[in-house]
């Protein structure tokens, strides 16, 4: 990480936990680096409108997740934005990520179509279901704008298919199609496609999808003329590695969100989720429930093969277990 991003990411972290406008000297102590550097650094953030800062003395920096630049045609940002900053919260080390995502979304007109990168059940789908929300709460999406997934795995192996529920298709398309039908493209207008596995969708699907994103339209499966005009944002979600992917789809998705495995997570952001699914769980169950040191230990410390998504499920079992002998008492 280049240190102009790694000042970013201090700046943003130093204001959660202190609620104020930060020093260049305050942030030259956390990254233990030249004060003059680090001015260097913030100042020509502030340029790129990435961070401001108001001119007192000394001269404090904010980041952007506190108050935007005002701008024609960017919404500001308000105080009911409170889940991508209780997110931010819980996953500090996602700040530059945040930040991407945030960014994606307030980019005038539809926003900037965007690629999630990452392991099985990192959380590339809540992520993609914070941005929507985000997108309401900041007045860029209407309050009932849709966000709809879709796992392009799941029609992998019957294109036509595939392709029918994302586009639509007219009568007499393929054997069956009886009826003209909406696509997932078209049900978006106004909203979010969430496309997981994206790198599954076939090559004729791929065609359709880029035909879309360039020029913002799209025809059903079996038009030859009519076009269809939509506008939707299009977050993709991969397993795969950003140098294995087509050129074409890295092109067309022009903001690319590595998000990490949980082994690359801090321990203490792991107590941090680890806090977050036992309250869900209490709160789902009704009883309170306590964890010997030992067993928080376990908890923090054993290999997750499977992330997030295992992480939480792990901790479910454990209460569903324990549960089980409560209700046998």
């Amino acid at each position: 990480m280049q240190r102009i991003e790694k000042v970013l990411e201090a700046l943003g972290m130093l204001y959660e936990e202190k609620k104020q406008g930060i020093t260049a000297e305050e942030i030259a102590y956390r990254l233990q680096s030249d004060r003059s550097n680090i001015s260097r650094d913030l100042n020509q953030l502030h340029k790129e409108q990435r961070c401001y800062k108001e001119k007192t003395r000394p001269v404090r920096f904010f980041p952007c997740t506190h108050k935007r630049v005002p701008k024609t045609g960017v919404p500001k940002e308000t105080p009911k934005m409170v889940d991508m900053d209780k997110f931010l919260k819980r996953n500090p080390s996602l700040f530059h990520q945040i930040e991407q995502g945030k960014a994606a979304i307030l980019y005038p007109g539809d926003g900037m179509h965007m690629l999630l990168l990452g392991e099985t059940g990192v959380g590339k789908s809540l992520f993609a279901d914070l941005l929507h929300k985000y997108g309401i709460q900041s007045g860029k999406l209407a309050e009932a704008s849709p966000f709809i997934q879709f796992n392009c795995a799941d029609y992998a192996h019957n294109p036509q298919l595939l392709m029918s529920q994302l586009f639509g298709h007219v009568k007499g398309a393929y054997t069956g199609a009886e009826t003209n039908k909406t696509g997932l493209l078209e049900k978006a207008n106004g909203g979010i496609l969430f496309l997981d596995e994206i790198h599954r969708l076939p090559i004729e699907g791929q065609e359709m999808l880029f035909t879309y994103i360039d020029r913002g339209v799209f025809r059903r499966l079996g038009e030859s003329e009519k076009d269809h005009h939509a506008n939707v944002l299009i977050i993709g979600a991969t397993t795969e590695k950003k140098d294995t992917l087509l050129k074409t789809f890295i092109r067309r998705l022009p903001i690319i969100i590595d998000l990490p495995s949980l082994r690359e997570r801090s321990i203490e952001e792991r107590h941090q989720l680890f806090d977050t699914f036992v309250q869900q769980e209490v709160d789902q169950l009704g009883v309170p429930m306590y964890f010997s040191k030992n067993a928080l230990k376990a908890f923090l410390h054993y290999k997750c093969e499977l992330n997030i998504g295992q992480f939480k499920a792990d901790i479910r079992i454990a209460f569903a277990k324990s549960y089980a002998r409560f209700l046998a008492v």
